[in-house]
């Protein structure tokens, strides 16, 4: 399992063929997909030249991640960021479009069949994956898993259970509880915005308060006590000062950090920053086109 992770973590796509006869797909590409080649760039130091379809700054090309979520909300009318798995669905693109070159530089004609068969598969994935929107009741479900274990790491924490008195492990988890699921659960539901700003301090809070505190104070319920003050001071500032046009931004995070930034584009195949620069970059085209017209309207206002 764990391997397959790290495989789709690192765009390896499963069951591509790698046999002589279709390696030439790889070094010898088509146009489209050589100019993908050319772009690609390492997700970390280590694995440089093996991900397909990065940019030089550690993302997947924004003209793809723009151009499928053009594609997924002409199908659903909802954005990219909105599916239910929107990495998925920008790696099972990868995979089309090296398939797609691997079979035009094979010329067993087996083996073509097979890469083929392969590319349909992907496609069917691909269109179910588009399809597949990230439904308010799922999100539903995670606020209520998050209820349902504050109230127990709570009564857990202060040993309030009616009939019995637990292990002090168990009251250690329930403050831990805060950081391995409740944090967790909400921010699952992919929010934006100020609540984002805030379940990301809380969460890099939390196990800090979560360490630190008994060396000081050595009762579970005061630690939880300490993390659910904690998590509504999080609240509390990302309310205050995560909205309108001064708002704090809930940037991305760095380092090993940025794995945790789920809202960040990372999902889709994007960091945030990069994805701003190439917005910003369209709107400069558009404007620059802008004036040309308007020159030229006043050129030929003049001549007249």
């Amino acid at each position: 399992m764990y391997v397959a992770v790290l495989a789709a973590a690192l765009g390896f796509a499963p069951g591509i063929c790698m046999a002589p006869h279709c390696r030439a797909a790889v070094a010898l590409p088509s146009p489209r997909v050589g100019l993908v080649r050319a772009q690609q760039g390492p997700l970390e130091e280590g694995f440089k030249e093996l991900l397909p379809l990065a940019t030089e700054d550690e993302n997947v090309d924004p003209e793809l991640v723009a151009r499928i979520e053009r594609e997924v909300f002409e199908l659903t009318g909802a954005k990219l960021e909105d599916l239910l798995n929107p990495s998925k669905v920008v790696n099972y693109e990868r995979e089309r479009i090296i398939l797609e070159g691997q079979i035009e530089a094979c010329t067993d004609v087996e083996e073509r069949k097979e890469l083929e068969a392969r590319l349909t598969k992907i496609e069917k994935q691909l269109y179910s994956e588009k399809r597949t929107v990230f439904a308010g009741w799922l999100k539903a479900v995670f606020i209520g898993q998050a209820l349902i274990a504050g109230g127990i790491s709570g009564v857990a924490a202060f040993d309030a259970f009616p009939t019995v008195t637990i292990d002090i492990s168990l009251q250690a988890l329930g403050f831990w509880s805060w950081w391995l699921f409740i944090i967790p659960s909400l921010r699952a539901r992919r929010p934006r915005g100020w609540e984002k700003l805030a379940l990301n301090i809380a969460f890099l809070g939390s196990p800090i308060i979560t360490i630190g505190t008994p060396f000081l104070v050595r009762d579970p319920s005061f630690i939880w006590s300490a993390n659910c003050a904690f998590f509504v001071a999080s609240y509390a500032y990302g309310f205050a000062f995560g909205r309108g046009d001064d708002a704090d931004e809930a940037g991305s995070f760095s380092g090993v950090l940025r794995w945790l930034d789920f809202g960040s584009g990372q999902e889709r195949g994007v960091r945030g920053a990069a994805r701003e620069r190439y917005f910003e970059k369209q709107k400069g085209a558009a404007s620059t086109a802008t004036e040309d017209e308007n020159d030229l309207v006043a050129a030929g206002s003049d001549q007249s």
